[in-house]
């Protein structure tokens, strides 16, 4: 009889890049913001230590850009003073588009039990970009698919697709209002993705090469607190 040996190792490799440049400044009006960017690069051979290379061990084929990798990174946050005691806390987050992989489905065609297939590819990566819900398929790109044979793996490179980018805009009001000398009430508002922007999850890497990824995260949110200080003397 033969059977399945299969070893698990803590084994992994990422390669990190990356420059940040920051900027901080407070106003004699009660103004103040940080704003930063980063530019890097993450390269890696897999999501986490336990995962499977397309041909069984060879991990080195498997390197490319990590799920997480964005090129570039920008923050701003701030506070504003208003009159009233009125506050305003705006976070602005943006980032170029992260990678996703192209799989088969769940097919197994190199016979390894493993289900992480990638399909072959004749055409241009460029191509391989996410697309908005109801915007068809390039022809071209779609007709440059094609299914390995049996004992055979694609030549898609891991992680090929170009997902969208990324924005997210937060806000937080803050009112203070001062009950006595030793009582205060600080009544506040979270607006989370006020622009209810999609916001794409971890999850979403694997997409299959006839649909579309559709797990989210991140939608508009809306949260009320009530904070009381007491001054004790």
């Amino acid at each position: 009889a033969r059977g399945e040996l299969e070893q698990l190792i803590s084994a992994g490799n990422s390669f990190y890049r990356g420059l940040t440049l920051e900027l901080r400044k407070r106003f004699d009006s009660g103004f103040a913001f940080r704003a930063g960017y980063t530019l890097s690069s993450l390269i890696d051979d897999g999501v986490v230590n336990t995962s499977d290379a397309l041909i069984p061990g060879d991990f080195r084929a498997e390197r490319a850009r990590s799920l997480v990798d964005r090129r570039h990174r920008f923050t701003f946050s701030g506070t504003f003073n208003l009159p009233r005691l009125l506050q305003l806390s705006p976070i602005l987050r943006l980032a170029s588009g992260a990678p996703f992989n192209i799989s088969l489905g769940g097919t197994d065609r190199n016979l390894d039990d493993v289900s992480n297939d990638r399909p072959n590819y004749s055409g241009d990566l460029h191509l391989l970009r996410w697309r908005a819900p109801g915007e068809p398929i390039d022809p071209a790109m779609a007709q440059s698919f094609t299914v390995p044979q049996i004992g055979q793996v694609g030549n898609l490179p891991r992680n090929a697709g170009r997902g969208p980018g990324l924005f997210v805009f937060d806000l937080n009001v803050t009112r203070e209002i001062r009950v006595s000398e030793r009582v205060r009430l600080r009544p506040s508002v979270e607006f989370d993705n006020v622009l209810n922007k999609t916001v794409f999850s971890f999850g979403s890497e694997f997409i299959n090469s006839n649909s579309q990824t559709t797990p989210t995260m991140r939608p508009r949110q809306i949260r009320v607190a009530l904070r009381i200080d007491f001054n004790h003397r």
